[in-house]
């Protein structure tokens, strides 16, 4: 048993991001089953919102999101709201450019696992 870092990112018609998160939630459990050490989200106690924040994809970023890794297994995600240019990128490369209510978050965490694999991200559109 163990666990790795994790990411995920959800992109839609979303109001808050508790929406974007049971969403990835429930999609993790369609594909992979309602074990406690599944290596996603799913292994997660819900998230936090993270308002201050390097820019998206920058080194710092990048550094941002591994000192912030919370080093207990079951515990909250973090994540953050894409806005202005981050946004517009986002949805031009999700098929949302035009697209108006067009929400985009970012999460990441530890996952529990039974087997220790490494880094993953992965994707959803809403």
């Amino acid at each position: 048993m163990g666990a790795f870092d994790k990411t995920e990112y959800a992109i839609g018609r979303y109001k808050y991001a508790w929406e974007a998160y049971d969403e990835l939630v429930e999609e993790a459990i369609w594909q992979h089953g309602h074990d406690g050490y599944n290596g996603t989200i799913t292994t997660s106690n819900g998230f936090k919102m993270i308002t201050e924040h390097p820019r998206y994809g920058t080194k710092k970023f990048w550094k941002f999101v591994d000192d912030t890794m919370d080093g207990t297994k079951w515990y909250e995600w973090n994540c953050i709201e894409f806005k202005g240019a981050t946004l517009k990128k986002a949805k031009e490369e999700s098929g949302y450019k035009g697209k108006r209510n067009i929400k985009a978050f970012f999460f990441w965490g530890l996952a529990a696992s039974w087997n220790n694999s490494g880094k993953t991200q992965s994707r959803i559109y809403h």
